[in-house]
């Protein structure tokens, strides 16, 4: 009966090892290296306990097992590979030159492009053409502006962009206002791309020429007051003594005197009264003169304000111009190719 048992614990011991080496193939190595502890301690566990048999310890020796060849790479019995030698990199193929990008003056032309030229580079129909220039309603920045390309022997030479259209058939005109801020923004995007400009702001006096016009007429018209109150005096004078002569006799020749010549008083201290009225408009126009003169001294009026790049990086002159003048505000960019540049030529005025 212990012969049974002991044969059955062999078995069970058995199955358990072949059972811990088929979980070697599928487990990693951390777990059935575990498992390798945990088998060696239950066959240490169960090898002593039958002392007084000593036939059944030689099963015990197939417990061992063949070496796996896991085992056996863990072990290190297998050589180490060799290490592989480094395949050289196929080098890429040489690129050619990259080509520059195409170099453009203003917008997508250049100075010297032909007519033809100018039309493929610019989107839309001109506006106006002709052999000596094109002009294009287009946008610069966002705004609305007027293009004009004027052209020299059939060769590009100036620029305009216009900001403002006193008729307002194309863009809308402009206010002081707007004008104003966006000469300031031009001034600062050019400032940026070409470095400081060259100013000068024109001031214009305040127009006084109607309140000069009006002090004169007024003291014009005093002139002829007194002109005519002292006709008006010398009349009176002489029909007061022709009076005075007729009611001699009267009773109350003053009475008579003053009743006959009351309308001549009437229209003599109408006179002296208009002519102090415009003395004093000629006065007033003449005080408005001075505030517009003083006004002119702190505080003077702009004609107009002109930003200059000139030889702007050896390519062009540039000239950024705001005119107050007129009744609406033009603001306008000019410019002008370089004349060294190739494709450009001039013609001799003199």
């Amino acid at each position: 009966m212990d012969e049974v048992k002991w044969a059955w614990v062999l078995f069970l011991a058995a199955t358990l090892a072949l059972l811990i080496r088929l979980a070697m193939w599928f487990l990693p190595a951390p777990v059935w290296r575990h498992s390798e502890n945990v088998s060696r301690a239950a066959e240490s566990a169960s090898a002593p306990a039958p002392a007084e048999v000593s036939a059944p310890a030689a099963p015990t020796a197939p417990a061992a097992g063949p070496v796996w060849p896991d085992e056996a790479l863990e072990r290190g019995d297998w050589p180490p590979p060799a290490p592989e030698e480094p395949r050289p990199e196929p080098r890429p193929a040489a690129a050619g030159p990259v080509p520059p990008p195409e170099e453009f003056h203003l917008r997508r032309t250049r100075w010297g492009m032909t007519i033809d030229e100018v039309r493929a580079a610019e989107e839309g129909e001109p506006l106006r053409e002709g052999e000596r220039g094109l002009m294009y309603a287009t946008t610069t920045l966002d705004w609305p502006c007027l293009l004009t390309y004027s052209f020299a022997e059939g060769r590009l030479v100036r620029a305009r962009l216009a900001f403002s259209d006193p008729a307002g058939q194309h863009i809308p005109p402009l206010s002081v206002a707007q004008a104003q801020r966006r000469f300031l923004s031009l001034r600062e995007q050019l400032r940026r791309r070409y470095g400081e400009p060259v100013e000068k702001t024109v001031h214009l006096p305040r127009d006084i020429s109607d309140l000069q016009r009006r002090a004169a007429k007024q003291e014009e018209l005093a002139k002829q007051y007194d002109a005519e109150i002292a006709e008006a005096e010398a009349r009176l004078k002489a029909q007061r003594e022709a009076l005075a002569r007729r009611f001699a006799r009267w009773n109350h020749p003053a009475e008579m005197i003053a009743r006959t010549l009351a309308p001549q008083e009437r229209d003599l201290k109408d006179l002296r009264q208009w002519k102090q009225e415009a003395l004093a408009r000629a006065a007033q126009s003449r005080k408005g003169i001075q505030d517009h003169q003083a006004a002119d001294a702190a505080r003077p009026l702009v004609a107009t304000m002109t930003a200059r790049w000139p030889y702007a990086r050896e390519i062009h002159d540039i000239e950024l111009r705001l005119d107050f003048r007129a009744a609406v505000p033009r603001l306008d960019i000019r410019y002008e190719g370089s004349p060294a540049l190739p494709g450009i030529w001039r013609m001799d005025e003199l």
